[in-house]
């Protein structure tokens, strides 16, 4: 009995070492789609794109009464306001559920704010209720052109990035009573690369 107790636990010894030694390689670009940014996903780092954004950030003095007590004047506060959506996102899908280990996602801009990504193996995708966070560098900033590897660590069948767009302060537009308004535009990707393990 000992020498049956002994062999069971050294084969699933051998089979976890197997698996924590299997290769990670890349998930081929064919494998992967991406209906709004095609280029994110085509295996090359000469082409990018840009997240679609629809939304501007408007400012501008907003008057307040005095509150708990008439004020002989009144008084002026200035507010942020954001028309329409400041985030924005792609959706990536894989041919068939894949237990993804991390992605690269290499940036074209330099700056790319509150980057995040959520997954899912559902089909329709539910992002509203049924997604997993990626919690690795979640909503953080990416700066600067450099790759950045992110952990996924389950299987996957759609991968949701998202960011915020940007303010483009060089074609903002002055209003009435000093209002500005500064539209968002997306920020741009290279390619967004996937890494797992093949399947036994």
């Amino acid at each position: 009995m000992r020498v049956l107790s002994s062999f069971i636990i050294m084969l699933l010894g051998i089979t976890g070492c197997a698996m924590l030694d299997q290769p990670v390689d890349e998930i081929t670009a064919a494998r992967l789609t991406c209906e709004s940014n095609p280029e994110f996903v085509d295996g090359n780092l000469e082409t990018e794109s840009t997240f679609a954004v629809n939304g501007f950030v408007r400012k501008a003095y907003q008057l307040l009464e005095g509150e708990g007590r008439r004020l002989a004047y009144a008084q002026r506060r200035y507010i942020t306001q954001i028309e329409g959506n400041r985030r924005t996102e792609a959706i990536i899908k894989l041919d068939a559920p894949t237990y993804v280990s991390y992605v690269e996602v290499y940036p074209a801009s330099r700056h790319i704010p509150n980057f995040a990504i959520v997954t899912t193996t559902d089909e329709p995708p539910r992002f509203d209720v049924a997604f997993e966070r990626v919690s690795d560098k979640q909503h953080q900033d990416i700066e600067g052109m450099n790759p950045v590897s992110f952990r996924i660590e389950r299987e996957v069948l759609y991968l949701r990035i998202s960011a915020d767009g940007i303010e483009d302060r060089q074609n903002s537009t002055r209003g009435v009573n000093s209002s500005v308004e500064i539209p968002l535009k997306g920020a741009s990707l290279r390619e967004v690369r996937f890494f797992g393990r093949q399947p036994l």
